[in-house]
């Protein structure tokens, strides 16, 4: 028998687990309430729905200390997912170059063109408007 190393543990943990009741598995149960294996809950808030163009997700603070609202522009995605882009885009440590503060935060590419900044993924547009 060609036994790949790492596997012989488990392999040797199984043929003793098959062992330990006399030779029949199953014919010996261990005392105490039956193991219970919990179907998945599919509740509908485990997931948040995603919101469509022209949902406002909330308020951002600029680096300028200005507040802006974070909108969906096009395409869908989560507010939480755009106002966490946005969060991390107005952190001081984040770092963004040219005129326009041009940042990729979490695959998102983002620019600042006077009071809105906008930033791209794919398909899907979203704004923070001063």
């Amino acid at each position: 028998m060609v036994v790949r190393r790492g596997l012989a543990l488990p392999l040797t943990l199984l043929a003793l687990a098959g062992c330990s009741a006399g030779g029949h598995p199953g014919s010996q149960r261990a005392s105490g309430p039956p193991l219970v294996v919990p179907e998945p809950s599919h509740s509908p808030a485990g997931r948040p729905p995603p919101a469509r163009p022209g949902t406002v997700c909330g308020q951002v603070t600029t680096l300028a200390g200005t507040t802006a609202r974070v909108v969906v522009v096009k395409g869908r995605t989560t507010c939480a997912t755009a106002l966490r882009v946005f969060h991390t885009y107005y952190d001081p440590s984040t770092p963004a170059e040219g005129g326009a503060g041009l940042a990729v935060v979490d695959h998102w590419t983002c620019e600042t063109r006077r009071t809105v900044t906008t930033c791209v993924l794919k398909a899907t547009t979203i704004q923070a408007r001063a």
